[in-house]
């Protein structure tokens, strides 16, 4: 199946001016038909959705065009520097994933901070809420006092029938 460059930049998640970029670079090397208008094959597109992949991960442009070379020259020895290529560019990914997973510590203690302050919050107007319905001689029980709040105007607690919460 052939591609032209719109569909095929599509088809690898990129845009058709990106794809001449990384034809200019030397990343891909698009096939003309006789107009001169340039095509693409499935090997193509498969190819450029690696690019993008490594490209979407930080990949240099000079290591990406280096590992092209090497994959076009095909000389003996060239895969053990392919490897390194790759190799590099893990230890990138693993301090990349590193530092968002401190990042996401972080954020998953300030969620936990705001949570557990809420909460405290919380039982801290249910606890008022049933010093004072206990002073006015109702029940204190727990299944009235749960049945009883309601939100009042503003967000305050309130007890049916108009009554609200003093602070």
């Amino acid at each position: 199946m052939e591609y032209a460059i719109g569909r095929a930049a599509k088809a690898a998640s990129m845009t058709a001016s990106t794809l001449r970029y990384y034809e200019q670079e030397g990343l891909i090397v698009a096939k003309r038909h006789e107009n001169g208008r340039r095509y693409f094959e499935q090997e193509d597109v498969n190819w450029l959705k690696f690019i993008h992949h490594m490209r979407s991960t930080d990949m240099p442009i000079a290591d990406l065009a280096r590992y092209v070379k090497l994959r076009r020259q095909k000389v003996e020895g060239s895969q053990r520097e392919l490897l390194l290529i790759m190799k590099k560019h893990e230890r990138h990914l693993i301090e990349k994933m590193a530092h968002y997973q401190s990042n996401l510590d972080l954020v998953r203690y300030k969620i936990s901070m705001y949570e557990h302050e809420l909460k405290d919050r919380d039982a801290d107007l249910f606890e008022l809420f049933k010093e004072r319905r206990c002073a006015t001689g109702a029940e204190g029980t727990d299944a009235g006092v749960a049945d009883g709040v309601l939100a009042g105007e503003g967000g305050e607690p309130s007890i049916r029938g108009g009554r609200t919460l003093k602070r």
